[in-house]
């Protein structure tokens, strides 16, 4: 019996004492730095002007094409800088995005163009020119997808080169995919370019 007493005064005390205080300064610089990008989650980001031979050899061997065909930096480096990012529907943030929001992101920084917030409303954007035939894709064409039961695309990505597409997906987050696999043959309604 004194025994469990102790060992509850024991797990109390510390329960109690590694609670956090309330009242704490950071004096850190780097925690003061990411507390901010915490607090302000849409502060822009700052992207790289400059692709690196490392990113352009990665580039190249995921698209299966030689280096010097990487020539468009701004979209490389905003690619390089996404992946791996987590997917949260409806997140507009670091620390998660969804499909639209991911592209929508792109389409400013690379191409200048502001989109609509939806995967439906850019399909639907009067600027875009849709086309069934995925033969005629090239690079920076959006690609769009069903994958609800819903009526309505649900889902786009941004064409890369030799099928590959880049998108903010359920399963894997930010990261680049190829339209080839069963998944997104089967689930492919159409592509659209926009008219600049």
């Amino acid at each position: 019996m004194i025994k469990k007493i102790v060992i509850l005064i024991l797990v109390t005390g510390c329960i109690i004492s590694c609670r956090p205080k309330k009242d704490y300064i950071i004096t850190d610089e780097y925690a003061n730095k990411e507390l901010g990008a915490l607090k302000n989650p849409n502060s822009k980001h700052v992207y790289n002007k400059v692709l690196s031979e490392e990113d352009r050899a990665y580039f190249a061997k995921t698209l299966n094409v030689a280096p010097a065909e990487i020539t468009n930096e701004k979209l490389y480096n905003f690619i390089r800088s996404w992946e791996g990012t987590v997917y949260v529907y409806g997140g507009e943030t670091r620390q998660g995005i969804d499909c639209s929001a991911l592209i929508r992101e792109l389409y400013v920084y690379v191409y200048n163009t502001k989109l609509p917030r939806t995967a439906d409303e850019m399909s639907t954007d009067p600027r875009m020119e849709l086309f069934k035939s995925p033969d005629n894709l090239r690079e920076g064409d959006l690609v769009f997808f069903r994958i609800s039961d819903e009526k309505i695309i649900s889902h786009v990505g941004i064409y890369l080169r030799n099928n590959k597409f880049f998108a903010a997906n359920q399963y894997g987050g930010v990261e680049i995919v190829s339209l080839k696999k069963a998944y997104w043959k089967k689930n492919f309604i159409a592509a659209g370019r926009f008219q600049q």
